[in-house]
């Protein structure tokens, strides 16, 4: 396969619309001769695994028996982690997987519907219309709990739980599906156990909610990072079960290239199935030969800001340069706090999120991997084309989480020269409102100090003048006095 990818360049030919062919000639054999097409192998690529997928999901057997011993001894557990951790995988390929076969169970995403998503799930479990389940979760919370019965435990397990407070907008459809899960798990006839699946930057606003506080003291498991044996299991195993091996060379160069990155697995995993889908073959040779890592995350990369309006565009340039440290050519950690809050704003990094581009977690943002920073053509372009107000607005940035953190101590503000030069450079730069307020601190206590410095200046003239009319009218009086001697 590599070779002939070679011989398509040497000749000019499209490379990418002949793999496109190839891999529909491929598809079209293997149906023919009656065997299933290879062309996805064993990874998932952006995706999670699903149920289905068990016999290739390894690398998370530990935290799968500790979640599947919670979930019985809980009525209620909550799976958190950073985005691209691998919650996803864990809930469906992991417990789901494992429990069906015990009992009854519903795997949901809340969506912009959440109740109508659970109704329908319902509706096929039970044979009930949807219309009907819904009206009724509608107009009574318990009856979820109702409409599973009371003959079998009934697991809800809700992937993706932080949707009903990013793609649900309607406020009375999502407080009767959180009154559902609530009393579910409260009420003492019930027999529904509920697991959330949510991403850690949306921990506090699920402590926020009405008996989810204490399951996430006592009953929530978190999904880090793989270790070392856990990544090399998760890469090696999959291919060994569909009768492949991964190439150690390949191997290694992986390990290598994901080493402390924040959203390893899904590149991995895309990476690996570009690989797959190239030649069926995975080894070093075909994995750089399908662009490695880096390759098909740049085009990602592209694409999605090609999907953004010139708000969005903005927002996401402001944002990657943020994320970024250029001089070394590496991620920088960004607290959220450093952002402005808005709708703009959420739908960028949610979209970013969902293309593994950006992982969050509690504290803040990160880019999936050093290699966009590195390799990626318009983001290298936005990093390079002012140097010296990048280094003025990280500066600037630094400047006011330090302000922010001394309660806005005005011994902190910019002041003299340096408040100048940056309300200068200010003027054409796009900044956030807390960075605005501390630019605007600086120039309330200069003003200050030239209002004093105005008042000081006005009270010694006053002063002068005072001294002059004493000092005139002591000459005055001195002449009066000799002239009435003479």
């Amino acid at each position: 396969m590599a070779v002939t990818r070679a011989y398509v360049r040497a000749c000019k030919g499209d490379v990418a619309e002949w793999e496109k062919r190839y891999r529909e000639v491929a598809e079209e054999l293997a149906v023919a001769a009656g065997s299933p097409a290879v062309t996805e192998g064993p990874f998932p690529g952006d995706a999670a695994f699903e149920p289905d997928d068990a016999g290739r999901f390894f690398g998370r057997e530990d935290l799968v028996a500790r979640l599947t011993g919670m979930v019985a001894s809980e009525r209620s557990v909550v799976v958190s982690g950073a985005s691209g951790a691998g919650k996803s995988s864990v809930l469906r390929a992991g417990l789901v997987a494992r429990i069906r076969s015990s009992g009854p169970v519903i795997l949901m995403t809340p969506g912009p519907f959440p109740l109508g998503e659970c109704a329908a799930r319902l509706a096929e479990l039970t044979g009930a219309p949807a219309g009907r389940l819904r009206a009724g979760l509608a107009a009574d919370p318990a009856n979820l709990h109702r409409y599973a019965g009371p003959d079998a435990d009934l697991l809800l397990v809700v992937d993706q739980f932080e949707e009903v407070f990013i793609r649900c907008r309607d406020r009375g459809e999502r407080d009767a599906f959180l009154a559902a899960l609530d009393r579910a798990v409260r009420d003492p006839g019930s027999r529904v156990r509920v697991v959330l699946g949510v991403r850690a930057d949306f921990l506090a606003r699920c402590a926020e909610l009405p008996g989810l506080a204490e399951v996430l003291r006592t009953a929530q498991i978190r999904v880090g990072a793989m270790t070392t044996e856990q990544l090399r299991s998760a890469i090696v195993r999959p291919a060994a079960e569909s009768g492949h091996r991964v190439d150690s060379a390949l191997l290694a160069t992986l390990m290598a290239e994901t080493a402390r990155q924040a959203g390893a697995l899904p590149l991995i995993s895309r990476a690996l199935r570009e690989t797959w889908r190239c030649g069926g073959a995975l080894t070093l040779e075909e994995y750089r030969a399908a662009g490695g890592l880096v390759e098909p995350l740049v085009r990602v990369a592209e694409g999605v800001y090609d999907e953004f309006d010139d708000v969005q565009r903005a927002i996401a340039r402001d944002l990657f340069v943020r994320l970024s440290e250029e001089a070394v050519g590496t991620a920088r950690h960004v607290h959220r706090r450093e952002l402005d809050t808005g709708p703009d704003l959420d739908v960028v990094v949610e979209r970013l999120v969902r293309a593994r581009l950006v992982t969050v977690d509690a504290d803040g943002l990160d880019v999936a991997h050093d290699a966009l920073i590195r390799d990626w053509p318009r983001l290298r372009g936005w990093l390079t084309a002012d140097r010296p107000g990048l280094a003025v607005h990280r500066r600037l940035t630094e400047a006011t989480a330090l302000w922010e953190e001394a309660n806005g101590d005005p011994a902190l503000v910019y002041r003299g020269a340096r408040l100048e030069s940056v309300l200068d450079w200010s003027a054409r730069a796009r900044l956030t409102g807390r960075e605005r307020r501390f630019l605007d601190a600086g120039v309330a206590v200069r003003d200050a100090e030239e209002r004093r410095g105005r008042e000081r200046a006005r009270k010694y003239r006053q002063l002068g003048a005072v001294v002059v009319a004493s000092g005139a009218l002591a000459v005055a009086s001195t002449v009066a006095a000799l002239v009435r001697r003479r």
